[in-house]
């Protein structure tokens, strides 16, 4: 019956080494005391499943001083299953009471109590009550280490019995976390398995397990499991790390939602500066606008070259970019990009400059205006205007004859913005210029010079009978609002009619960027007559 009781206990347990257990068997008539207890103690610390070889042992032909010592760790080991068959077997109550005793006087000591606990506990045939009066023995004793067996309970799911308010009374050490987190993942009961997780949070679980076990359920079918864990993310209750995050935003799109995005934004990047990269260069929007902000928050100054790299290719995301760079304040970086072409390269370098307008960078701007590459000395030249770089005027001056038009108008147009009411000699005359792309950045550089001027230019006999001069005073008029288009009026005495004037202001307020100011002047036709 013993052997049969153990056999239950232990159906799954790993077959034992059976010429270690002889040899071991035989050290317990040893001389020697120590090497007797030492074999005890071994033979003790293999468990139940050296039990049919121990009771096959001392049927055969032992010493007495073997038998002796292979019957004590019988008998130490059978202890659980005696217990068991009692309580099973036996009248509850009086089971019950001399257990409770054993331990009080001492008949168990911890080790047996809680190998004697954690048999009972885990038997089918114990029921509930009875697990539940053992449970608060262990409580009120403290038998810390019967806790594999409540975890093991916990994974049955029984509605009716709260095994997780025991658990607690417990307090777990800390390995006890990686059997919770296993078994969370696969349990039905949602409300049970944020218990548990909530449980190995608190024992400071190895982050790789956590993370595996929130792995399991973002990407299960729980949606209240699931729903919790994002709602602790967003509160910075969970410390996940940020690879797995990143990870979980590219699996899982349909969960790019505030909680995910917000609890991605809040996480240091720790060793995932290249996962940071790599969203940078990502073709969906949302990616991008992920890493952008990210790295505006976190402040990392190694990825400014990506998020200016990402300036050119999305558009759509121009206004967090740049909020971005400035918190960076990668002034320095932004300067060695331009001087060297390295990061986002020269001519996005130089973009960025002027939409940033770090005029730290000025310097480099005009040594940039003598670079080989046209597209680079048209975003110098327009850069140069846009930081209003002093230093600049005289190349610019000299780009008026560059071989490329776009950087002969940016130059026109950034030397009036600089040199304000000094250019208006050389801008107005470029209205009357035959080349195009001077004649249209004279007239786009007339709200920078000096009106009075421009007006008594624009407005001679004949001035008045060249077609650019409707355009050129029409933007005066946007400029100077009512008071420039009343004198406007009075110098052209009719020889402008209104409705010219009015197509053409209406044609520069549907681009005023082009102008360098923002719409807001709306005439009334009526004010033409």
């Amino acid at each position: 019956m013993a052997f049969l009781l153990a056999a239950v206990l232990l159906a799954q347990a790993p077959a034992p080494d059976d010429k270690k257990i002889q040899e071991l068997v035989e050290k317990c008539g040893a001389e020697a005391i120590a090497e007797r207890e030492a074999a005890v103690k071994e033979l003790m610390a293999m468990g139940d499943p050296v039990l049919p070889a121990l009771e096959k042992a001392v049927k055969g032909g032992l010493s007495p001083e073997s038998k002796a010592g292979v019957q004590k760790v019988i008998d130490e080991l059978m202890l659980p299953a005696r217990w068991v068959k009692d309580v099973v077997e036996g009248d509850w109550n009086q089971v019950y009471q001399r257990l409770d005793q054993a331990l009080r006087n001492k008949e168990l000591d911890k080790p047996q109590a809680v190998r004697v606990f954690t048999a009972i506990l885990v038997n089918d045939n114990v029921t509930p009550d009875q697990r539940q009066a053992i449970l608060q023995i262990a409580s009120n004793q403290k038998l810390r280490d019967i806790w594999p067996a409540v975890i093991q309970l916990m994974g049955k799911e029984d509605p009716y019995q709260n095994y997780y308010h025991y658990l607690q009374q417990l307090r777990p050490p800390k390995e006890a976390a990686i059997p919770l987190l296993k078994m969370i993942p696969k349990m039905q009961n949602s409300n049970l398995s944020w218990q548990m997780l909530d449980l190995a949070r608190n024992l400071k679980a190895d982050r790789v397990a956590f993370e595996e076990c929130l792995t399991a359920i973002i990407e299960g079918d729980d949606a209240n499991l699931k729903n919790n864990a994002l709602g602790w993310l967003q509160q910075g209750r969970l410390n996940v790390s940020f690879p797995t995050l990143i990870r979980w935003w590219r699996n899982q799109p349909g969960l790019r939602a505030y909680q995910l995005r917000e609890a991605v934004l809040r996480t240091p990047p720790g060793d995932g500066v290249n996962d940071v990269v790599e969203l940078l260069r990502s073709n969906q929007a949302d990616d991008v606008q992920l890493a952008v902000d990210y790295v505006g928050r976190q402040r990392i100054v190694a990825a400014a070259g990506g998020v200016a790299k990402a300036f050119d290719e999305r558009p759509e995301l121009k206004v967090s970019i740049l909020q971005a760079l400035r918190t960076l304040r990668c002034e320095e970086e932004l300067r060695k990009w331009i001087s060297t072409g390295s990061g986002p390269g020269r001519r996005a370098a130089l973009v960025l400059a002027a939409e940033l307008g770090w005029i730290s960078a000025g310097p480099e701007v005009v040594k940039a205006l003598s670079h080989e590459e046209p597209a680079v000395r048209r975003e110098a030249a327009i850069a140069a205007g846009a930081l209003k770089v002093s230093e600049s005027a005289a190349k610019l001056e000299e780009l008026l004859k560059d071989g490329d038009g776009g950087v002969r108008r940016g130059a026109l147009v950034s030397l009036a913005l600089v040199q304000r009411g000094a250019a208006t000699k050389i801008v107005l005359a470029h209205v009357t210029s035959e080349d195009p792309d001077l004649q249209a950045a004279a007239v786009e550089s007339l709200p920078s010079i000096d009106a009075e001027q421009a007006l008594a230019a624009l407005t001679t006999e004949a001035a008045l009978g060249r077609a650019i001069t409707r355009h050129a005073l029409a933007v005066l008029i946007v400029k100077g609002g009512t008071g420039m288009l009343h004198r406007v009026m009075a110098r052209v005495q009719g020889k402008i009619t209104p409705d010219e004037l009015h197509s053409q202001i209406r044609l520069i307020q549907s681009v005023p960027a082009r102008y360098g100011f923002a719409p807001g002047f709306q005439p009334d036709p009526s004010q033409f007559r």
